[in-house]
């Protein structure tokens, strides 16, 4: 059903693009929120829950809450500090094992929305869209 709201467009947009990250990395038994986590600790390397959440525009607890699965798989490694604001994690050996056997599972669902993309969207689509949306997520932050 159409709507003119920029919003509702992109909720649903983003309840779509999730689908198809999770059937993609079904095969290797992560949905797309495990994957951006990992992925978002190897680009940090070693990082408090803060430093993460801030790192992937997420709050706090859906941070705490997500990790935890991933420290329950293994592939996340976390200081033993009492006090959660100062815990690091990493990811553990089985983690970036993790990450490489996913990545042909998301280059595939990632290859399926940019032909999607490609119908609509002339030119460098990519980076114009990647710029449009970062733009979009620095306004949220913003406030």
């Amino acid at each position: 059903m159409f709507t003119e709201c920029y919003c509702t467009q992109f909720r649903r947009s983003a309840n779509a693009l999730t689908s198809i990250y999770d059937d993609a990395l079904r095969p290797v038994g992560l949905k797309i929120t495990q994957l951006t986590l990992l992925r978002g600790l190897d680009r940090l390397g070693s990082a408090t829950y803060n430093e993460i959440a801030s790192e992937l525009a997420l709050d706090k607890t859906t941070i705490s809450r997500n990790i935890r699965l991933l420290i329950d798989a293994g592939w996340v490694d976390v200081s033993s500090d009492d006090d959660a604001r100062y815990k690091l994690a990493t990811l553990s050996p089985a983690g970036t094992r993790m990450l490489k056997e996913a990545e042909p599972y998301w280059r595939a669902a990632q290859t399926q929305v940019e032909k999607e993309l490609k119908k609509y969207l002339k030119g460098p689509a990519k980076a114009a869209l990647l710029e449009a949306l970062e733009t979009l997520q620095q306004v949220g932050s913003d406030r």
